[in-house]
């Protein structure tokens, strides 16, 4: 079993320009969907794609994560995660692995700020066994107080150790990107929030969060669809639901202004740099065209900076979420590197794109897609994401229009707003007796403690 953090939709570009050959399409056979809401209103998908095999990916999303942990237990969705599987009302972990093992299948749970992610694969010959396992390591699990501190102990091992240099830039621009909110934390929480955490606020997540009224289930294989709804209907069908958690969560706010921050390291050679600013929700319109510009921007960046080595990540959320483009040079370099970076995006900005580009990053996009649902476990992401987002039970055949109807001027107003656009978080770590007087060039620079 593998338990690591989910990414919802994350799109991170190392800069390269890709092959015109990436922009070739075909038309891509969709599987059939079939369909059930449960009495408990447990929402079912059975998928059946042509050629598939034997391979069967069943994924259960439940749509609390990270953002419903109480504010001084930050990692409580991370920990409940990761308890699954230990054990559950007839099962020890032991008798879990034999089953795995039997079946021939692997258990893989995932976490993130809008939900957790079970997902089981194994063979479609098996898949009423896979949905029993599934239901008994969800709806039945067990939080022993050895088990929990166990997986505690390692979280708080991780949490401990000397940070990567990337991350820890990381971690330091979603704390201000998104202070005063749920999301200016860690997913994982701090050391000192984990200790905080009991194997009773797991049991508590687990029994106000996992609601068959706010979890989908997905099932991709070569399975008949009315057996398997047959019994998924007499499998998960039990589950009770509990009460309605509702997602009233405060948003972030838009960066005023160029917020500077520099976190000194004086031994270091080298300087980290992140800036970024929000993203619109996976949900939005303009999730589109401003993932286009972003991919866009990746060309341009490459262009303008040929030998660099820079990250452009953008992460769709139920609320906004980060944008960022990621880099490190030598200190005395690094501000001429963010310099240059801000001036090629404003010339991007400035310059727009023509119908051709679009059309060739449009085409770049849908054929990644397309790849994506050639597999039970692509299918099996993809209606997950549709589920957790709303984004409707025909978003494998929709999603295609939706980029499409992105015209150069909608990319163009999505690259002003959402590419740097008005006020923007900069975070550098590195020495700043090298740094402090090149950085108040581009503004106000405030030092970062954390």
């Amino acid at each position: 079993m593998t338990t690591k953090p989910g990414l919802s939709f994350f799109l991170i570009l190392m800069l390269g320009v890709a092959p015109a050959a990436a922009a070739r399409q075909t038309l891509q056979a969709l599987p059939e969907l079939s369909s059930a809401r449960l009495l408990n209103d447990l929402q079912c998908f059975v998928a059946s794609p042509p050629g598939s095999g034997d391979s069967m990916t069943i994924g259960l999303v439940v749509r609390s994560g990270s953002a419903f942990d109480p504010a001084n237990k930050g990692g409580v969705a991370y920990l409940t995660a990761r308890m699954l599987g230990k054990s559950t009302l007839d099962r020890t972990s032991e008798d879990i692995r034999k089953e795995l093992d039997y079946l021939k299948a692997t258990l893989e749970v995932q976490s993130d700020w809008d939900g957790i992610r079970i997902l089981l694969r194994g063979h479609s010959i098996a898949f009423e066994r896979l949905l029993l396992l599934l239901y008994q390591i969800v709806c039945e699990a067990k939080f022993e107080e050895a088990d929990f501190a166990a997986v505690r102990a390692d979280l708080l091992a991780q949490l401990q150790a000397p940070e990567d240099a990337r991350q820890r830039a990381r971690g330091l621009f979603e704390a201000e990107l998104f202070r005063g909110t749920t999301y200016g934390r860690s997913m994982r929480g701090s050391p000192a929030s984990v200790k905080n955490i009991t194997a009773g606020d797991v049991r508590f997540f687990h029994r106000r969060h996992f609601s068959p009224d706010q979890a989908s289930l997905v099932i991709v294989g070569s399975a008949p669809p009315e057996l398997v709804l047959q019994k998924t209907r007499r499998i998960w069908g039990v589950w009770v639901r509990g009460e309605e958690v509702p997602f009233t969560f405060l948003p972030p706010r838009e960066p005023a202004a160029r917020n500077i921050f520099l976190e000194d390291d004086p031994g270091s050679p080298a300087a980290q740099f992140i800036l970024g600013n929000l993203w619109p929700g996976r949900g939005e319109p303009q999730f589109y065209p401003a993932m286009l510009a972003a991919r866009i921007l990746q060309e341009r960046l490459t262009l303008a900076l040929p030998t660099s080595l820079l990250t452009v990540a953008a992460e769709g959320r139920r609320l906004q979420g980060p944008m960022f483009i990621q880099g490190q040079a030598a200190a005395d370099q690094a501000i001429g590197e963010i310099s240059r970076i801000l001036d090629a995006v404003e010339a991007f900005k400035a310059a727009g794109v023509s119908p051709e580009e679009t059309a060739r990053v449009q085409a770049q996009w849908i054929d990644e897609f397309n790849r994506t649902t050639r597999t039970a476990d692509g299918i099996c992401t993809l209606l997950l994401d549709a589920e957790l987002y709303r984004l409707g039970i025909n978003y494998l055949a929709t999603f295609p229009d939706f980029v499409k109807r992105s015209t150069p001027a909608a990319i163009k107003e999505a690259a002003n707003r959402y590419l740097l656009g008005g006020g923007l978080i900069l975070i550098v770590r590195g020495p700043a007796a090298t740094l402090k007087a090149q950085l108040d060039t581009l503004g106000t620079v405030q030092p970062l403690k954390r």
